[in-house]
């Protein structure tokens, strides 16, 4: 797992927060989407702002994360920084 990848586990762990809101690609979470450490958390038929999917961990990964917590440091966000899963705009 990357230090980027790593960063948002921490993220989550550390403010026990299983749902987040991403763009439509992840951002930095989409290698999380690919291995299916996140995944969408859409209803059929829902609608959706393309910038703000709903993401979750699944359960039984949540479960793991949380036992290995150990693995995931995380250092708390400064004022105005975005949420470690966002690629700012001036980078894409």
């Amino acid at each position: 797992m990357t230090s980027e990848e790593r960063k948002i586990i921490g993220h989550l762990l550390a403010y026990n927060q299983k749902t987040f809101p991403a763009d439509d690609g992840g951002g930095y979470a989409a290698p999380l989407l690919a291995r299916r450490i996140v995944v969408t958390a859409l209803q059929p038929g829902q609608r959706y702002d393309p910038a703000r999917i709903p993401m979750t961990v699944p359960d039984d990964v949540w479960d793991v994360l949380q036992e290995n917590r150990d693995a995931f440091p995380y250092s708390t966000q400064k004022s105005g920084e975005p949420d470690p899963w966002r690629i700012p705009w001036k980078v894409k």
